[in-house]
């Protein structure tokens, strides 16, 4: 499976997650909101996460889905879903040019200069996302480079740990690394009260440092 495959298949697996949170939205004359909100957040973080992987931050489109997300509303989510199909059917028919080079050039780079539009638009909940898979996704290349297979599916500080272990990283990067846990793991269970913006810029500190360093 290449990465443009890979691409339309995360496309395709959010799609099928559409339908239940749309269901869960309820109205009374005080107003509506999804009763479902853990699932429409998730749901809504991932996309925020995507979409400007796809097009950049500064694209309509990534711009379109961020004010549809504020809404907090069912004709808000409606909207995303419409922008999503739109551009798997642009995908498909190659009208999103070069789409499979933006995904393997400088992947890294783009993650983080859209987390830190993200950090300057006061959107902490998603740049929190975007640079955790940064740096997990650092880690296991760092790992792999050096031999440690396995490692795909393990934890991050599990993979840090290993690191230390064997010497790759010193123990003030593996302290650094693991006071990210928390936040990668209220980043990834979509726990946004957690999640605070001093620990999101600590993060988009370290991690170009991290990178340049150790060459992943």
């Amino acid at each position: 499976m290449d990465e443009k495959e890979k691409l339309l298949k995360t496309i395709d697996d959010l799609l099928r997650r559409f339908p239940e949170v749309e269901k869960s939205w309820y109205h009374s004359g005080m107003g509506g909101w999804f009763i479902n909100i853990s699932d429409y957040e998730s749901l809504m973080t991932e996309v925020l996460s995507l979409i400007p992987y796809i097009y950049g931050f500064d694209h309509p489109n990534s711009q379109r889905v961020i004010n549809a997300y504020n809404q907090q509303s069912l004709k808000g989510l409606k909207i995303v879903k419409g922008i999503i199909e739109g551009t798997k059917n642009n995908i498909e028919k190659g009208l999103i040019s070069e789409i499979t080079e933006s995904i393997t050039i400088d992947i890294k780079t783009d993650f983080l200069n859209s987390a830190q539009e993200f950090i300057e638009n006061d959107q902490k909940d998603p740049a929190a996302v975007l640079g955790c898979v940064v740096l997990e996704d650092s880690l296991k290349k760092l790992a792999k480079k050096n031999g440690i297979e396995g490692v795909q599916s393990k934890e991050m500080s599990v993979v840090a740990n290993t690191l230390l272990s064997k010497k790759i990283i010193d123990k003030f990067t593996h302290s650094s690394i693991l006071s990210f846990r928390n936040l990668r793991n209220a980043a990834f269970h979509a726990q946004w009260d957690e999640i605070s913006l001093e620990s999101v810029r600590l993060l988009l500190t370290f991690l170009p440092i991290f990178i340049n360093r150790f060459k992943v």
